[in-house]
């Protein structure tokens, strides 16, 4: 709201095209005067009058109207989830440590290797391609190659549908991908033992965490 003796085209002009007024101040033909927004009725100081009020809008995109839903604020109702279940996950691990014996095997012996060497369980579908495919494959290429086409599939299936039945080929895609890495995972893990020959885990066990 400009406040002014004269009619002034600039001070109009820059009041039209303002978006947010408080404490910003443009330059009438004869003095400097403060433009302001106010919801509630403006006091006329003096002599002056009010020129006019022109409500702008944004340079970029619509003016913001809130919402009538009341805003969750971070704190407390993110936060203290977040706590809560921190602290839930800790007491299970807790939990599972006390009652369930998970010893440390003995210390490494450099000159004997065991029979098998199983990697951890994570790792057990690669150690399966390992055993398949030349170490430069498996190793390298296959990761590398599922890593990129995961990375890239957004950009190749450009669907904005977000129900799965419009998203086929995102979600087939996905599905082979974790299966065949699941049957790789339990089969190092289980179906593997000395020189990684196939066992049967209910004859002999070498599964390992």
């Amino acid at each position: 709201m400009c406040f002014t003796s004269q009619c002034c085209h600039r001070c109009l002009l820059a009041l039209s095209r303002s978006t947010y007024g408080v404490g910003v101040k443009i330059r009438c033909s004869r003095s400097m005067w403060r433009l302001a927004v106010s919801d509630s009725k403006p006091a006329v100081p003096g002599d002056q009058r009010v020129l006019g009020f022109v409500e702008g809008t944004p340079p970029v995109g619509d003016r913001k109207v809130p919402s009538e839903e009341d805003p969750v604020m971070v704190w407390p109702h993110l936060l203290v989830r977040h706590g809560v279940v921190a602290l839930a996950v800790m007491v299970l691990v807790l939990g599972l440590a006390l009652f369930f014996d998970a010893p440390l095997r003995e210390m490494a012996n450099p000159t004997l290797t065991p029979n098998p060497e199983k990697a951890p369980w994570y790792f057990a579908a690669l150690q399966e391609l390992l055993f398949r495919f030349h170490p430069l494959v498996a190793g390298v290429l296959v990761p590398g190659a599922i890593i990129i086409g995961l990375v890239a599939l957004p950009f190749i299936d450009r669907n904005p549908e977000t129900q799965q039945r419009s998203r086929r080929i995102a979600v087939a895609t996905f599905t082979i991908f974790m299966v065949v890495w699941i049957i790789l995972t339990v089969i190092g893990f289980a179906f593997r033992g000395p020189n990684w020959g196939w066992v049967w885990p209910w004859q002999e066990w070498y599964g390992e965490l």
